[in-house]
């Protein structure tokens, strides 16, 4: 987060400082899905102050006074101010150097060098007996903040692969980056640990960090090129690969001891990877590795792949949710391997997908769901007992069946295919459904002529309010919504539903100290941030629901306005274009500078009726594409499956 155009020395504010919604998650303690909630839920949160719309960024000094004020706000005072002093105008490899030196201060204060002044005056207001625990705390900020480099494994499945691998005795992570891997392993008994990272500052900062908590011996360096633990033998070994590191030295490396299951190739460093944990680790030993998903598949890496299954080598492979890398979407694997002992040939395979338990957003999963859908398998597995069979979930595969000419490890391959069932009646109804609204879409369209344009006077909407012939109107009122299913409470509309073409989800947890503006029947609101070159509207139909956050409501004098005829002119194409500013990535709609021309009411109510023809055949159109989705794809899976026929007719 470094400021650019800043001169050197020349200090940040807090309030300039921008952050992400991850960080403003971490701040917190919680997913980036629940800061992605509060934008929803509540209109008072801070607006985005840089970023895009689709990654946007705000005022740390506001997000943290709402975080504050809504008792949310995690971070103790202390470790905050500390964190900011080491953080503001700073770049990742300073505050790496910074909380490196802050460390070895710790372990011996004769051995470290001069602090930047805030740096120091921070830390001497923190209790020296909390100290360690408050520098573990800013190195795991800073770890998670790395994270969207790929320099740092994601703390929950750090501790998922210290949990597969039972940690203990001597654990060893060639690729450590910070320490995440490493950390978890010492939570869980480790005695010794030992690592190695390309980055020497950050391998400094892993050393000090991991002293903390267990005897911890971290060196810098390549570990393929230049092993930093040469004969090491761990209980352990853990590892996340570099992502998308190809200059793993093939061409120096071609003859290679570590190499015992067949030379990798160029363009597969993640086997060269895995070879190099298993020789590391001790006769039975423990290898879990976090591996791109192709890696399990690539026509390129099948010999090495043939060669660890047919020595009993890998024990269970786990398909998990994709975006649990910060860095990238791609799915990802867990690779569990033992090093190969006598008995081991040919040993039968635990496959378990558990891809269904991501989140909405990249880096977040159902980590209870997705904890269980591997720990529960793998340890019946491991005790030797019979796993449950599960279509699509889980399966033991024997080592025969995956030796097959591409050895794809892929779990979804080697699973059963879940029951199909076909609900026939329900595929008559929406056969029935589809046929007749494909029979009333001509109908809808309004008939049109060539007309020569005239020119009309013409108000803005904000003159019109003026002159009192409509009602604009704003939710002022601080809003707590909730969209969880056993929410109850006002129905509440949002400028994301009316956008979205959705109906409203978030209900009114309680009442707001301000009023609430109840919809009504007739009442037109449009969003306020427009997506594309047309606003959306909606016209209001039905009462029982509370105008929310981000929407105009424009409320007509249905005598001197029609509201379907103003609801036409406000989704032209000019509306957006001369009435809208560009804010952050996303367009603002002002809908008081839209010109109004000034019709007589019986020729607005006669254009009104053509644009209010025009919603229906747009909604329409909608239906038939989504169930002709729905349909096509039931018929297309009955049929693949074999649990349809065709009828001859």
């Amino acid at each position: 987060m470094v400021c650019s155009q800043r001169q050197e020395g020349e200090a940040v504010s807090d309030d300039e400082q921008l952050v992400s919604a991850a960080e403003v998650a971490r701040l917190a303690d919680v997913g980036r899905a629940a800061v992605s909630n509060w934008r929803r839920r509540h209109a008072d949160f801070p607006d985005p102050a840089g970023g895009t719309s689709a990654s946007p960024k705000f005022r740390l000094g506001e997000v943290e006074q709402w975080l504050r004020e809504q008792g949310k706000l995690r971070t103790p005072a202390d470790e905050d101010a500390l964190w900011r002093s080491l953080s503001v105008g700073r770049g990742d490899e300073e505050i790496t150097q910074l909380l490196r030196d802050l460390l070895v201060r710790l372990h011996d204060p004769r051995q470290s060098g001069p602090l930047p002044e805030p740096v120091r005056q921070h830390l001497a207001r923190v209790e020296g007996g909390s100290r360690a625990a408050v520098v573990e705390q800013l190195c795991a900020r800073h770890a998670a903040r790395l994270g969207r480099r790929h320099l740092a494994t994601a703390v929950e499945l750090a501790e998922l692969m210290a949990e597969l691998a039972d940690a203990h005795g001597t654990v060893l992570d060639p690729a450590c980056g910070p320490g995440n891997l490493l950390l978890a392993a010492a939570a869980r008994g480790a005695e010794r640990l030992l690592g190695q990272e390309l980055d020497p500052d950050l391998a400094g900062l892993a050393q000090g960090r991991l002293r903390l908590h267990a005897s911890a011996t971290v060196v810098p360096g390549d570990a393929l090129r230049a092993d930093g633990h040469p004969g090491a033998q761990a209980d352990v070994v853990l590892c996340e690969p570099p992502f998308g590191y190809r200059d793993w030295g093939y061409e120096e490396l071609g003859v290679d001891r570590r190499w015992e299951y067949g030379l990798p190739v160029k363009n597969e460093p993640e086997l060269a990877w895995v070879q190099h944990c298993l020789a590391h680790a001790r006769p039975g030993g423990v290898v879990v590795c976090l591996l791109p998903a192709a890696v399990a598949s690539r026509r390129s890496g099948r010999l090495v792949r043939k060669e660890l299954i047919r020595r009993g080598v890998v024990r269970a492979i786990f398909a998990l949710p994709a975006g649990l890398l910060p860095s990238s979407g791609i799915p990802v694997h867990g690779w569990l391997l033992r090093a190969p002992a006598e008995a081991d040939a040919g040993s039968p395979v635990l496959l378990v997908d558990a891809s269904g338990h991501g989140g909405r957003e990249r880096g977040d999963a159902d980590w209870p769901a997705l904890r269980s859908a591997v720990l529960d398998p793998w340890r019946t597995f491991r005790a030797g007992g019979t796993v449950e069979t599960v279509p699509g979930r889980q399966n033991v595969v024997p080592a025969i069946d995956l030796l097959d000419e591409d050895v794809d490890l892929t779990p979804a391959r080697h699973l059963p295919a879940p029951p199909v069932t076909v609900d026939i009646a329900r595929l008559d109804e929406q056969r029935a459904r589809l046929g007749h609204l494909l029979r009333s879409v001509p109908g809808l369209l309004p008939v049109v002529s060539a007309k020569r344009p005239e020119s009309h006077p013409s108000l803005t909407i904000g003159e019109l309010a003026k002159a009192g012939a409509l009602t604009v109107r704003h939710q002022s009122a601080k809003l707590e919504l909730d969209d969880s299913p056993d929410a109850s409470g006002e129905c509440v509309l949002t400028g994301r539903d009316v956008a979205m073409q959705a109906p409203a989800t978030m209900r009114l947890v309680r009442q707001p100290g301000g009023e609430v503006v109840p919809l009504l029947p007739g009442d037109l609101v449009v969003p306020t941030i427009v997506a594309g070159d047309r606003s959306a509207i909606r016209v209001i139909d039905h009462a029982g629901l509370l105008l929310g956050p981000n929407l105009t409501l424009l409320r007509v004098e249905p005598e001197r306005l029609d509201v379907d005829f103003l609801a036409g002119l406000l989704t032209a194409r000019r509306v957006v274009e001369t009435a809208s500013t560009t804010l952050s990535g996303a367009r603002r709609l002002d809908v008081r500078r839209v010109g109004v021309p000034l019709l007589p009411i019986e020729e607005q109510r006669r254009l009104g009726k053509a644009f209010r023809a025009l919603r229906e055949f747009g909604a329409t159109i909608r239906e038939v594409t989504e169930l002709s989705e729905v349909l096509s794809a039931q018929l297309r899976d009955g049929l693949a499956d074999g649990v349809l026929d065709v009828v001859d007719r």
